[in-house]
């Protein structure tokens, strides 16, 4: 039997990481519900899994469901696609967001393929480092990449106090 053992890391101020092992023929149903677990999340929001690369850009989505309207391209589904037939060596790398509305976005690597002859109790925490964050809680924003202007002075001395519009009330008609 083949078992991936994965890393799922959460950027963070905190170091917060899950190593699971699972079984590679297992679903991605059963690996969303792992991790859901692992972080102590209640399971309600929408999730989805994204192949990715060594940038960790977002490719190929496993949707928890298939959400497609007819006429548009479906995706695959969490219950219907296997592990082994998307993830294959060590090395692979997938984001895993979870709840849309606040983006939650994990970081997951394949780590390590085992070869074992029992399947033992998968799937299974097998590394625990920090606490995950609220579900409900805002994640942090790294705004270092974002300019600033400054402060607000600076702003009204490049585009003025806004004292040089007229007003609405000028114009009856509108």
């Amino acid at each position: 039997m083949t078992v991936y053992r994965f890393r799922i890391l959460l950027d963070h101020s905190e170091d917060i990481l899950r190593d699971i092992e699972i079984d590679a023929s297992a679903s991605f149903m059963d690996f969303h519900e792992m991790i859901i677990k692992a972080l102590g999340y209640s399971g309600l929001e929408m999730a989805s899994f994204f192949m990715s690369n060594e940038d960790w850009d977002k490719g190929e989505e496993i949707a928890l469901m298939d959400m497609a309207e007819p006429g548009q391209e479906s995706v695959k589904a969490m219950s219907d696609t296997k592990l082994n037939e998307m993830v294959m060596e060590k090395g692979d790398k997938m984001l895993f967001v979870y709840d849309f509305l606040r983006m939650w976005i994990y970081y997951v690597e394949l780590v390590a393929v085992l070869k074992t002859e029992e399947a033992g109790d998968l799937p299974k925490v097998v590394l625990a480092v920090g606490n995950p964050p609220n579900e409900n809680a805002e994640p942090e924003m790294d705004m270092s990449d974002f300019d600033s202007y400054g402060d607000d002075d600076d702003y009204d001395d490049e585009f003025g106090d806004g004292s040089e519009f007229e007003s609405l009330d000028d114009y009856p008609d509108l």
